[in-house]
């Protein structure tokens, strides 16, 4: 047998490599999933329910104004508390407070939070200073205390909230977190765009899902899926995400949000921030 029939008679085929939708096509067959209904019976059990904050429009603060749910205005504090400084002693300006009252989805051990920030560190994640969720567990109005914001701080537009119920499903970014086999699902419905199956059922469930300011529900991110863990490896709950809002003149960078995850066991709050 010549040299290059020795060489090419024991050459064999390589065997095709599997692609992953090919892989996840036949995990799902084995479940016996699908179709399109068979995607909606998979996210139907991981709607849930947050809070939506419709920032109303500038208004002249009322004299109980500490005691109102609003952005900018005058902070809730308590005798003995000071104005909260960043690590480095800078004063922080008040954001927003929302006191807990029935059906905010909110934990049940927390009754007041509020949000303060830096605009000149502008900072962008848990690590930098310049940020502060300051949460009550207990609020005693009767020691109610009125603290002047510092000087520096030019007045702010105190706008009061309005809030409503409303349905939350993870954005696409997000569903592999919550249900992986609706992600994989969504992959071999539509191999060329694997997120557009995923959103027509959260359209069909729950409506077009937009950026708004809420608490609880799922977080619908800007630059890409950063759900923080817990110290056991899951995934920390959204506490509240704030949007750009122009009544409130609040601007997260290129018309961003804010993002604070809460941990119930540790008390252990997380922030991000995610622009355009």
């Amino acid at each position: 047998m010549s040299f290059w029939k020795k060489l090419f008679s024991g050459k064999k085929d390589k065997p095709k490599t599997e692609s992953h939708f090919d892989k996840y096509r036949n995990e799902l067959n084995e479940l016996n999933l699908k179709t399109i209904s068979d995607l909606e019976n998979l996210v139907k059990p991981i709607i849930t329910t947050a809070t939506r904050l419709e920032v109303l429009s500038a208004s002249r603060p009322p004299e109980n104004s500490q005691l109102i749910s609003h952005f900018g205005g005058q902070p809730y504090f308590e005798k003995g508390e000071l104005w909260p400084k960043s690590k480095n002693g800078k004063n922080l300006e008040f954001i927003f407070q929302v006191f807990n009252y029935t059906d905010l989805q909110l934990p049940q051990n927390i009754e007041l939070i509020q949000f303060y920030y830096d605009w000149d560190e502008f900072p962008w994640d848990t690590v930098n200073d310049g940020w502060l969720v300051k949460i009550y567990k207990k609020i005693e109005k009767e020691n109610v205390k009125f603290i002047d914001k510092p000087s520096e701080f030019e007045r702010s537009k105190y706008c009061e909230i309005k809030f409503s119920s409303t349905k939350s499903l993870p954005d696409w970014e997000g569903i592999d977190l919550h249900c992986n086999d609706a992600s994989k699902l969504s992959c071999i419905l539509n191999e060329d765009e694997p997120w557009d199956s995923y959103d027509q059922i959260v359209t069909k469930l729950i409506g077009e899902q937009d950026y708004q300011s809420q608490l609880g529900g799922y977080p619908k991110w800007v630059q890409g899926e950063s759900t923080p863990k817990d110290t056991e490896g899951n995934s920390m709950k959204l506490l509240f995400q704030i949007d750009s809002e122009d009544n409130a003149g609040l601007m997260w960078g290129d018309v961003g949000l804010i993002y604070v995850f809460y941990d119930e066991k540790s008390g252990r709050t997380e922030f991000t921030l995610q622009c355009h």
